[in-house]
């Protein structure tokens, strides 16, 4: 029992397991050495399976040298995949011309994936041995039985077109009429099997945690159903239901001839004839099958009805009923169970692809979220520049006509547009948090240095005032001829209004807005005022990388930390790259780290050129101004309305720095409308 379920992560093991067990011991089973690699070579008296890991077929020079061992008949390739290699970038490689042998191309492929358990892997070894001897069979009958030949290749056929579906809605369709097509079924449904928790679908009949049948999807090639999605128990009042708790195919040759009382029928079914009845249409033979993952746990049903002696046959009179529809035969049975298999497994790969695309953007919302809270003046603008850039794309996706008439995105380079937006200044992690929320010019900390030295100043101005009217006191011909107390009181006040009206012209010049004029002067001015403390060292009111801030011209940044924020670029650029995006989100990077490029080059960080900015970043570019512009949650400036926001970008786009078709297409389709209540939709996807 340990056997079945100890996992066979490696080759070696995998070997191992085949030679010993007692179930494949009609195999021979050896390790091909190819160049620094191998694949397993397992055999009996008519059948080849070469077994070959992604380390081969991902390399089409040793998977060229990999020769057929028999006949072309007698050979089945099994592909292994890993966490690593996914299933697309197999069948990447299997539709690349010329990346396989002639023969490999000709021969039945199937695919395993490592690690996997003795069981799982004694089940994939021994379906292909059933598939070959249909194979066998249909060689030695005849053309009474060539269908035979041609059912198993689509049946092969089939597992390839199904592991290559990733959206779960079309894979459930493509499933369901993939399996009515090899048994001829003239209708059918299609469930899967989900969490009452995950599927928010609970009801009386199960509580959290429940596992539900879902109903998705129906066809009918006689008949237009309009069915809604519905959940159900699993329990044995449905046929389905049965099948799920079963583990088992259900075949019934007529439902029409089931007994009225459900205790003589198999699994006590009763069929309720109001539905057919509402339609129009018989439901008779029916075939319900589970479909299982790779750990043999039931996913999902597939419900067949009516089989058919003419597939192409419509069911419309009850004369067609009775003359054209026939049970489900045991050859039938036998290939779409087939089917029923490679779309469980087909569909449980398409559910982790979900769940890791799901993941990914949780985590993609997770950076976004970091890097707004280190500047929450800035909150949502990720996702604003996002939803600008990615409807800008929309509508250049969508016209035909100008510049960009030719420019298309399809649903990858969509997602590739959307993340780069995103995490366009996700290299703000890389700025100090100081900088990067910087209100003024000067820090709180500095500010509030400089109002201490104020203070310790007028301190002084008054120690000094009490000290000579102490000695005045002490000793009144020493005072100075014509002075008197209040004179010094006075003298004193004058001193303190001098420094009240310094802090005045402080605290305004510390504002980011224009330094007014002459500001520059008396800060100078300011500086050159000295004082002494409390260890008697002189010191001037303000210190140099204070005036330096200060003297800001506009903004609150000093050069300094200008250059420390357009860094953020480059920080994006390094941290996006370590990120392993995968062939078709490859472009992530580069797309983000050039949206502070400008066309004339006097952009940041590499001060490129037109041709050197991608079409995606330049949307980016008038997404991220327009939002700077329009936004309405920056503290040190007001939110300007649309309309000035895009005379400001014209003015850009006249000096030649963004793109002038882009921004066009920008104001006609008001894309920018996405970021503002009421937007308007866009219009609809240019013919292809």
């Amino acid at each position: 029992m340990a056997a079945e379920t100890h996992p066979l992560e490696s080759i070696a093991q995998v070997i191992a397991f085949t030679a010993q067990d007692e179930a494949l011991k009609g195999f021979t089973v050896a390790l091909s050495a190819l160049d620094e690699s191998g694949f397993i070579h397992i055999k009996n008296e008519s059948l080849h399976i070469l077994a070959l890991p992604p380390e081969i077929w991902t390399r089409p020079n040793l998977l060229k040298k990999v020769s057929n061992p028999g006949p072309s008949t007698g050979t089945v390739v099994l592909m292994l995949t890993n966490k690593t290699s996914a299933m697309n970038n197999l069948n990447d490689v299997l539709a690349t011309p010329g990346a396989i042998p002639q023969w490999m191309a000709e021969a039945p492929v199937q695919t395993a994936t490592l690690p996997t358990t003795g069981a799982v892997w004694r089940s994939t070894i021994n379906n292909i041995l059933q598939l070959h001897k249909f194979f066998l069979k249909s060689d030695k009958i005849g053309d009474d039985l060539r269908s035979d030949s041609e059912n198993i290749k689509s049946v092969m056929s089939i597992s390839r077109e199904l592991n290559g579906e990733r959206d779960i809605p079309k894979l459930l369709n493509l499933i369901l009429l993939k399996a009515r097509e090899v048994c001829r079924a003239d209708a059918g449904s299609i469930y899967t099997i989900e969490s009452s928790v995950e599927t928010n679908g609970i009801t009386a009949h199960h509580k959290p945690g429940d596992e539900i049948l879902h109903f998705r999807f129906t066809q009918n090639h006689s008949v237009k159903q309009n069915l809604s999605e519905f959940k159900l128990p699993i329990n044995r009042n449905s046929i389905v239901g049965n099948a799920v708790l079963n583990r088992d195919t259900i075949n019934i040759p007529d439902l029409y001839a089931l007994d009225s009382d459900p205790e003589k029928n198999p699994f006590k079914i009763r069929h309720d004839r109001s539905w057919d009845e509402r339609i129009a249409y018989q439901s008779r033979s029916m075939l319900t099958l589970p479909m299982f993952d790779i750990s043999h746990q039931v996913i999902g049903v597939i419900q067949l009805i009516n089989c058919k002696k003419n597939a192409a046959k419509r069911l419309l009179t009850p004369a067609d009923f009775a003359s054209e529809v026939c049970p489900f035969d045991a050859k039938s049975v036998s290939y779409v169970e087939i089917v029923a298999q490679q779309a469980g497994i087909a569909l449980e790969n398409a559910r982790m692809t979900e769940e890791i695309q799901k993941l990914f953007d949780g985590l993609v919302d997770a950076s976004v979220t970091a890097i707004e809270q280190r500047d929450p003046t800035t909150s949502g603008h990720s996702h604003r520049v996002s939803a600008l850039t990615v409807e800008l794309a929309r509508v250049v996706d969508q016209t035909d006509t100008g510049k960009y008439g030719k420019v298309s995105f399809n649903e990858d380079e969509m997602r590739e547009i959307r993340y780069a937006s995103l995490l366009h200044d996700f290299g703000k992690l890389g700025v100090r948090e100081a900088v990067l929320v910087k209100a003024n010019k000067l820090y709180p900390e500095d500010l509030a240095l400089i109002q201490e030295r104020f203070n310790l100043v007028r301190a002084s101005y008054e120690i000094d005032y009490l000290k000579t009217q102490l000695n005045i006191m002490q000793r009144p011909d020493m005072m100075a001829l014509g002075m008197n107390p209040e004179q010094l009181q006075a003298e004193r006040d004058q001193r303190n209004r001098m420094l009240d009206e310094f802090m005045t012209f402080i605290q305004r010049a510390n504002q980011p807005t224009v330094l007014e004029q002459g500001g520059f002067d008396r800060l100078k001015d300011i500086a050159n005022i000295h004082f002494h403390d409390i260890n008697n060292e002189e010191r001037s009111l303000l210190q140099d990388h204070e005036v330096k801030a200060l003297s800001v011209s506009r903004g609150s940044l000093t050069a300094e930390e200008f250059a420390e924020i357009q860094s953020h670029v480059v920080h994006t650029y390094e941290f996006l790259r370590k990120i392993p995006w995968g062939k078709k989100l490859a472009n992530v990077p580069q797309i983000a780290a050039k949206h502070h490029e400008k066309l004339d080059g006097s952009g940041y960080p590499t001060s490129a050129v037109a041709e050197q900015i991608p079409v995606q970043s330049r949307m980016m570019t008038i997404s991220d101004i327009y939002d700077a512009l329009s936004a309405a949650d920056r503290p040190y400036k007001k939110s300007l309305p649309p309309e000035k926001s895009l005379e400001i970008l014209e003015m850009e786009v006249k000096a030649g720095k963004i793109d002038a078709d882009l921004f066009q297409l920008f104001v006609e389709s008001k894309a920018y409308m996405v970021v503002h209540q009421g937007a308007n939709k866009t219009g609809q996807k240019k013919a292809s």
